[in-house]
């Protein structure tokens, strides 16, 4: 039983190590991939694109007429769950809850954004919300 269990470990093994090697952006995402966090009341929203290193933009859509776009960077302190901090600044953690986060239509997602901070949004109260991978 030892040594199935074994053979079974070592054949599994080289699959989860490439899978997780392919997440080349803080352990979070692929190359080519971004993430997408989007709140509520107000509506605005956190993208992360992995382009061989992570980047940011913040999306505010609550302070005029337009939706704006606003390109900075990203840093993680911590990795699963990723507590970050954007040149915008955004600060938050980003936790892997498999099928655990629904969103207001009820569709479920793998991420839960905790926001702790954002521009234009000081002395609010934040809610988590869910991040979907495109």
């Amino acid at each position: 039983m030892f040594v199935r269990s074994l053979a079974f470990s070592l054949v599994l093994l080289p699959a989860l190590s490439a899978s997780a090697a392919d997440l080349s952006c803080a352990g979070l995402l692929a190359p080519g991939q971004t993430m997408i966090c989007s709140g509520f009341e107000p509506n605005w929203a956190l993208e992360l694109t992995c382009h061989g290193e992570m980047s940011s933009n913040f999306v505010d859509a609550f302070s005029g007429d337009t939706i704006q776009r606003t390109p900075g960077s990203v840093t993680f302190a911590t990795q699963n769950p990723w507590k970050l901090e954007t040149g915008h600044p955004v600060t938050g953690t980003i936790a892997y809850t498999p099928a655990g986060c629904q969103d207001e239509s009820d569709r479920s997602f793998d991420f839960t954004f905790t926001p702790t901070g954002a521009p234009g949004l000081e002395g609010r109260q934040f809610f988590p919300f869910c991040c979907r991978v495109e």
